[in-house]
């Protein structure tokens, strides 16, 4: 029994000593904080999100991953990095706010010397850190005993683009273009040529006039952040309908044919989606469809063109409701289709790889056909083309 006294108290002691001794590391400095610089987290590596050894000041060594790839001071933060505040009197640490917003501290990786902190991304669901010029740039650090305030600036990302209507249009009509960090739009350009930005762009949606020039071209929008680039082309590298058929196509006095079970307009004024004109097509039957036959002298190749998709805008009108559809096929071959939902009421952009069409060589045909609508039902079709 004596023993078991003696081993009990004898890890008491231990326990006591080790107590104290934590205490005693876990107090840091009583005086006011200070921060000495901000810098990156990992010295001369180019690894990322790898678990690594580091020493971010004399007094504590730890584990982290890095999401950077160089140990440098630096004088303003991007989003979705981490960074450590060097200083003195951090351990015991309450918050740290960029730009009046709190962000998030690693309290296992807090020193007295040091701060890890993780500045949001633009997907993350944390409050959004504000950027750019107009802002305090100031990290707060607020401890137990003061508070502290650093110039750290938050440079604004990337813009992000993530769609644009109309797919085309016309010199001088009006496209909309939304995406993300859109703050202060220096310029927009489609390819090389410029356009004019009217109205004030928000942090979302910039909206320029088409410059003339124009035919199939990437949209470019630049930022203090830097500059974006659409992944498909406004415009056409073929164009079948904007105003009015191109010359060849559909029953117009062009060489072409048009039908069928279906009564179509091309100068029809009723929903253009751009310029004056689309064009109206009321399905009569079942099988009603716009068809428009080419009858050029020179054919449309595929190849040579460059054609990769066929783009048309449709309007869903009398006859459709909500998630109906229209289906659209080439060169009369209906068994190999593609169906696109229409919005009713409303224009739906459609892209379809010709991939998906079966890879025609040539283009001699296409047809919009509705896809079990009951007839009679209506569609407007503008801005019908290939890219």
């Amino acid at each position: 029994m004596k023993k078991t006294y003696k081993l009990f108290y004898g890890l008491l002691s231990v326990l006591m000593v080790l107590a104290f001794s934590c205490k005693k590391n876990d107090i840091g400095g009583t005086g006011a904080p200070t921060i000495a610089r901000v810098r990156t987290l990992t010295k001369n590596d180019t690894t990322y999100n790898v678990v690594k050894r580091i020493t971010l000041d004399s007094s504590i060594t730890q584990n982290v991953t890095t999401s950077v790839g160089f140990d440098s001071t630096v004088t303003s933060g991007g989003l979705g990095n981490q960074y450590a505040i060097i200083g003195t009197n951090l351990l015991t640490t309450q918050s740290v706010t960029i730009n009046g917003v709190s962000v998030y501290v690693n309290p296992a990786l807090l020193t007295d010397h040091s701060i890890i902190f993780t500045i949001p991304s633009l997907t993350s669901t944390a409050t959004q850190v504000p950027f750019g010029p107009n802002q305090t740039n100031k990290i707060v650090v607020v401890t137990k005993y003061g508070t502290v305030s650093f110039n750290f600036p938050i440079t604004q990302p990337p813009p992000i683009i993530t769609s644009f209507a109309p797919q085309v249009a016309n010199p001088g009509d009006t496209v909309t273009i939304t995406g993300q960090v859109f703050n202060d739009v220096t310029a927009v350009r489609f390819d090389k040529i410029p356009a004019t930005i009217i109205g004030k762009s928000t942090a979302t949606q910039v909206q320029v006039l088409v410059p003339q020039g124009v035919s199939s071209n990437l949209i470019y929008v630049t930022t203090p952040g830097g500059t974006a680039v659409t992944t498909t082309t406004f415009g056409f590298k073929y164009v079948v309908y904007t105003e009015s058929l191109t010359a060849g196509w559909g029953g117009q006095g062009s060489g072409g044919y048009d039908g069928y079970n279906s009564t179509r307009v091309y100068n029809d004024t009723s929903h253009p989606q751009s310029g004056t004109y689309d064009i109206s097509c009321v399905f009569s039957n079942n099988y009603g469809a716009l068809q428009l036959g080419y009858g050029g002298a020179t054919p449309v190749n595929v190849s040579t063109l460059g054609l990769t998709s066929i783009k048309l805008s449709v309007y869903a009108g009398a006859g459709f409701s909500a998630g109906q559809k229209i289906q659209v096929y080439l060169n009369g071959t209906y068994q190999i289709s593609v169906q696109a939902t229409l919005t009713p009421g409303a224009y739906t952009d459609i892209v379809i790889p010709l991939s998906s069409l079966g890879n025609p060589t040539t283009i001699t045909e296409i047809d919009v056909q509705d896809a079990g609508v009951a007839p009679p039902c209506t569609i407007y079709v503008d801005n019908l083309g290939f890219i």
